[in-house]
């Protein structure tokens, strides 16, 4: 496998732990970035790492959809929910035209 591959090559195939670290930064429309997330986390290897750019809310939103996510992140990350998300200063990416807040969220499988 290389040691990158674009979203588009990697969404719609099956996934296979190959990969040491995935690193991405999902789209934030909806909760669409929930099923990037778990399906990216089917690439990571045994003792590999997952970073995402998320939006805020994955941290704090209490909405069901939002709370299962947290549940199942802490348990794909052996059960540890402490430092799984780290906060980005307000606006992070306003340079770019994104005027969202962000988290990076850091599991380890």
């Amino acid at each position: 496998m290389p040691a990158t591959r674009p979203w588009q090559k990697c969404r719609n195939e099956p996934t296979f732990p190959v990969y040491d670290a995935v690193v991405m930064n999902p789209p934030f429309y909806g909760t669409h970035w929930m099923d990037h997330i778990r399906h990216a986390w089917g690439f990571v290897k045994d003792g590999g790492r997952l970073v995402a750019v998320l939006p805020v809310g994955a941290s704090i939103a209490e909405t069901p959809k939002h709370l299962a996510f947290r549940r199942w992140a802490e348990r794909v990350n052996g059960g540890r929910a402490w430092g799984m998300f780290t906060d980005l200063p307000p606006e992070s990416f306003a340079e770019c035209g994104t005027r969202i807040n962000t988290v990076i969220l850091s599991l380890r499988k």
